[in-house]
């Protein structure tokens, strides 16, 4: 079911020179932006051999870059793992995510524990984020669950696919001003929305994202 991005991308690509998302400095980004930074996610993803059936934890506390990551996951057919930035620093899974987005904070102090055969660091330079750095399992195997869900959500122990995301979306009111895309009804629900409808929005850093970026 790629219905979601697709119609998401549509909208970029009719809004190339629009500006679509505006962040808390004020940076506004267009159609373009966003899309060159879906184009560098998505390419560095694969090139990682991260693929179909696999997991990847997002969990940064650069929240512009959240829309695209779950473009870019998606049109891959990734399992994204959606979860709030914790104070404490956390505890490296590589069994169980193919990819881990962190704070640039984080994934610096991660990077010494790090096993070079194991796990790699990858950095992009992204429109949303110029200093963007997520790290790769290098081995990691693909998920197996009867059924497989776009989107897990485990502080609501919510699983959702993307026809079910799409359907939400649809039904709920664009919303000019977002400030937590991990709450799932009053963020990433309503970024959806705007995303689909092309809705220029503001975007702040999340309530929970407790650690500088």
């Amino acid at each position: 079911m790629r219905q979601l991005t697709q119609l998401i991308t549509k909208q970029l690509q009719q809004h190339y020179q629009t500006p679509v998302l505006t962040d808390v400095n004020g940076s506004r980004y267009t159609g373009a932006d966003l899309l060159e930074d879906l184009t560098l996610c998505r390419t560095s993803l694969k090139q990682q051999n991260v693929n179909a059936g696999q997991t990847i934890l997002i969990s940064p506390t650069q929240v512009a870059t959240i829309p695209i990551l779950l473009l870019a996951s998606w049109q891959l057919g990734l399992t994204v793992t959606l979860t709030p930035p914790s104070h404490h620093l956390p505890k490296l899974t590589p069994q169980a995510y193919a990819a881990m987005v962190y704070s640039p904070l984080q994934t610096e102090q991660l990077a010494a524990q790090l096993d070079p055969h194991e796990i790699s660091m990858l950095t992009l330079i992204l429109n949303t984020a110029p200093r963007f750095t997520y790290l790769v399992h290098d081995n990691a195997l693909p998920i197996t669950r009867a059924s497989q869900p776009d989107l897990i959500l485990p502080a609501n122990q919510i699983q959702l696919t993307q026809r079910e995301l799409l359907a939400s979306a649809r039904h709920h009111v664009t919303q000019t001003h977002l400030t937590d895309l991990y709450d799932i009804e009053n963020g990433l629900i309503p970024c959806l929305a705007n995303l689909i409808t092309a809705t220029p929005f503001t975007l702040t850093p999340t309530k929970n994202a407790c650690l500088p970026s």
